[in-house]
């Protein structure tokens, strides 16, 4: 009877007819591509991005659990962490695409590299700066001028053939508070910790599905797996999935180095676990507020605030130069500025996006993709005599896409059937989710008192419904089969292919 049940569980199909990931992909692809309206002067862009494909971070956790090393990640440097040439490509390929829409469809920026037009930022880690590097190759290279963009070949026969240096700057990780929502913040721990007693989570948690899920996954890898560590789990299985075929030159693939997590609906139930304490993390999982404490507005002020603070600076003070030059607010910063970009991290674009409201929209659960790319665009109505401004939200899903598709109606404060908003909504959102202080100020502030509260309210359980299981792939929770392990569950694989 164990066989058979092991059997089941390694073999049998999801009971899922669409999960939430097809379901996003679905709607998603349903917008329509940006339109160039004859009527507007676009005079400014922000971008933002996450790296491209890398090697996993760690190991997969548990005990010998982990069927490579970091040794046989050797690319973009060699160890766990590092952009791959794949992910070098991806954004190669953004840059085009960049390029195309900004020097040459709305032709706000110069062919060839101009320091004063662009600012370029990333987070210190390896593989968001090679991003953004090989993200402004793609922009640049093969456009400037010989002699003042790069050397003479005559001069330096080996310089590669058009390639500009472009600068991109960073600060310490720890302290990025801008491009990493996960910076030291003991405030931010503080909410969470709050959230993780709130009636919402302890639903979630509490589910007994959900512990049987842990339990098993726990016996196979002889880790303690836990919600808030499923992510380390799934991370470099995944990253080792994209990489299996440089991985091993037998053509196997990653299910048959990972049997036990690909068993039933194990891989379907660890998204969703991630997926939702993606979303609690995020502020998104507790509506009405904890303790009266509006986490949906103070979690994102420090994950996002100072991002979304950043970009809104950045356009009134290059929008300040524009109307006034003279003006003694316009920065020698801004004079010029048109294009800022962030490169980042899925957690960082999924902050921002949840600051915006759309990110349930648009990325219902999961992470963005590698190379997930938004863009702020700033309009003006060149037949107005008022000269009004607007903004543009787009979004770029991955590799894949070769158009940016409009989200603005999705935008809280937006009108939802237009593509366009009036600027003034960006302000607003700053008012409600920027930190009034230094956020490192904030970040050391007790969450007691509160800067946002709400009146008392009955909560209810509001997470997301839980994936439909069959009993047959469920984890066992009968002691009969409770030991089951990476070792029997690799045995009951090779029992079916010999069967």
């Amino acid at each position: 009877m164990r066989w058979i049940l092991l059997i089941s569980l390694a073999t049998a199909a999801s009971a899922l007819s669409l999960n939430d990931r097809a379901k996003r992909n679905a709607r998603y692809a349903a917008l329509p591509a940006d339109v160039k309206e004859e009527n507007l002067q676009l005079l400014f862009a922000s971008a933002m991005w996450r790296h491209g494909d890398r090697a996993p971070e760690h190991a997969v956790p548990g005990n010998d659990v982990d069927q490579f090393t970091e040794e046989d990640f050797t690319f973009g440097g060699g160890g766990y962490g590092e952009l791959s040439p794949e992910g070098m490509s991806m954004h190669f390929n953004l840059g085009r695409k960049l390029k195309q829409r900004y020097i040459t469809d709305f032709k706000i920026l110069n062919k060839a590299y101009n320091a004063k037009e662009i600012y370029i930022r990333s987070t210190d880690y390896n593989r968001t700066l090679i991003s953004a590097y090989s993200n402004v190759a793609g922009m640049f290279t093969g456009e400037g001028v010989v002699g003042q963009n790069f050397p003479d070949a005559t001069l330096v026969p080996d310089w590669p053939a058009g390639y500009i240096p472009i600068p991109v700057h960073t600060v310490d990780y720890s302290t990025d508070y801008i491009g990493h929502p996960d910076a030291n913040c003991p405030r931010q721990d503080e909410l969470y910790e709050l959230v993780q007693n709130s009636t919402e989570y302890q639903n979630y948690i509490n589910d007994p599905q959900i512990s049987q899920v842990l339990k098993y996954l726990t016996e196979a890898t002889g880790a303690e797996v836990t919600i808030d560590n499923m992510y380390d789990l799934q991370d470099p299985i995944f990253c080792e999935g994209e990489h299996i075929a440089e991985l091993n030159e037998t053509g196997a693939h990653i299910e048959d180095f990972y049997p036990w997590f690909y068993a039933g609906d194990i891989s379907t139930w660890v998204d969703h676990i991630v997926d939702t304490d993606e979303d609690f993390t995020n502020g998104l999982g507790n509506p009405g507020g904890v303790n009266g404490i509006d986490v949906s507005v103070e979690i994102p002020k420090i994950r996002a605030g100072d991002t979304l603070k950043m970009i809104v600076n950045h356009v009134h003070g290059a929008l300040a130069c524009r109307d006034n030059s003279t003006d003694a607010s316009c920065r020698n910063f801004y004079k010029q500025l048109k294009y800022t970009a962030l490169s980042a991290h899925d957690t960082t674009l999924a902050a921002f996006l949840t600051i915006l409201g759309v990110k349930k929209y648009i990325i219902p659960s999961g992470y963005p993709s590698y190379s997930a790319a938004v863009l702020i665009e700033i309009y003006e109505d060149k037949v107005s005599e008022t000269k009004d401004r607007y903004f543009k939200v787009l979004y770029h899903a991955n590799k894949n896409e070769e158009e940016f598709k409009p989200i603005t109606s999705f935008v809280k404060g937006c009108d939802p059937k237009s593509n366009l908003c009036n600027i003034t909504v960006l302000d607003d959102l700053v008012a409600k989710y920027a930190p009034d202080v230094d956020v490192g100020t904030l970040c050391n502030t007790p969450v007691n008192p509160p800067t946002t509260t709400l009146p008392p309210t009955t909560t209810t359980n509001t997470v997301k419904d839980l994936p439909a299981t069959t009993a047959n792939t469920l984890p066992p929770t009968t002691s009969s089969i409770s030991t089951l392990s990476l070792f029997s569950a690799l045995s009951v694989i090779l029992l079916t292919f010999s069967l």
